[in-house]
């Protein structure tokens, strides 16, 4: 299946002291075969100027912006409607590209601002954008074309966004509406599977006995490792590592979870636990563990994905074993 998926620009600056500049920048976007999108592209409607915009970046991908000699036409807020358009851009998170003329003294006055309150609302503009982002700088329009295509081809490279596919029977669309069905009902099947139990199976407050080696200092024999045995209930195993599993855990990580048991195991007089020493779980004992939790439905094989190079094993909690671990760790109201 070959698709194409192509990107929706939002270019954003003022007009009539602009319009060469927004022109080479237009046909440099259409070049890149992505979809060019501004004020040339607004209409008549019964929504006002603000909604409309909004509307429209609400639709793009990139963001890019172009300031040249003017401030532009102010809005209710006081603000330019290039300025706004820039913040509400920064506010849903859209990629932004910005370039800004780097010789503004040398544009001519009637491309300029007139006015020292403009100016300096300009002036305050361009700082702002400069402090956030790093900015290309431009001092002719046909420059600014190839600016803005060579960072519009980097920043898509880095930093892909959804971008429209055409519906046409080749795009994964349906595809994924089919996967999104079968997964629900796979989730559903593993749900209802965990929820029968065999009645025979340990656990609960039924006792097991974890074992395994760890260092022990005997004020005759020093130091030593030796065997382990904790008697403790599939509960007491599973209030401890029942938490690590809701983000999923490996293999490692459980299995020094179930050596701390070895805290429980009864020393002889002039016995005592060596601190800093790592006590260890038997393979034999954490394989019945691992088995018992995925009979009883509370652990399955962990399912996110991971990187090519991790070659760990990661469990997960299922859904009855999250209500599981709630309903004994859960804090209750006293009598």
């Amino acid at each position: 299946m070959t698709y194409s998926v192509r990107h929706q620009i939002f270019l954003s600056s003022t007009y009539t002291d602009l319009k060469e500049e927004r022109a080479e920048v237009l046909q440099a976007i259409w070049e890149l075969d992505c979809i060019p999108t501004g004020m040339e592209a607004f209409v008549a409607s019964n929504e006002s100027q603000w909604d409309v915009i909004r509307r429209v970046i609400d639709e793009c991908d990139y963001y890019v912006l172009i300031i040249g000699g003017r401030y532009g036409t102010v809005t209710e807020d006081g603000v330019s409607y290039t300025e706004k358009e820039f913040e509400y851009a920064k506010k849903v998170g859209l990629p932004i590209l910005a370039f800004i003329h780097s010789a503004p003294e040398t544009i001519p006055l009637g491309k300029s601002e007139m006015e020292a309150p403009s100016r300096a609302k300009l002036d305050a503009f361009r700082s702002k954008v400069m402090a956030a982002y790093p900015v290309g700088q431009w001092s002719d329009g046909k420059q600014l074309g190839g600016l803005v295509s060579r960072a519009l081809v980097r920043e898509i490279k880095i930093n892909p966004r959804p971008g429209w596919v055409r519906n046409d029977g080749t795009s994964p669309i349906e595809l994924m509406e089919k996967i999104n069905v079968l997964t629900a009902e796979n989730q559903q099947l593993r749900a209802e599977r965990a929820q029968v139990v065999d009645e025979d199976l340990e656990g609960g407050s039924d006792e097991y006995s974890l074992f395994g080696t760890h260092k022990i200092y005997d004020k005759e024999l020093g130091t030593y490792r030796t065997e382990w045995t904790a008697n403790v209930t599939w509960d007491d195993i599973f209030r401890d590592v029942g938490p690590v599993l809701i983000n999923e855990a490996t293999s490692d990580a459980i299995e020094m979870i179930l050596a701390r048991f070895h805290v429980f195991a009864q020393l002889e007089e002039g016995e005592s636990h060596v601190q800093n020493a790592f006590p260890k779980i038997e393979p034999e004992c954490f394989n019945e563990v691992i088995i018992q939790f995925r009979a009883l439905g509370l652990i399955d094989v962990g399912v996110k994905k991971r990187g090519v190079n991790d070659r760990n094993s990661y469990w997960s909690i299922t859904p009855a074993g999250d209500r599981h671990l709630v309903s004994i760790l859960a804090r209750r109201r006293s009598a």
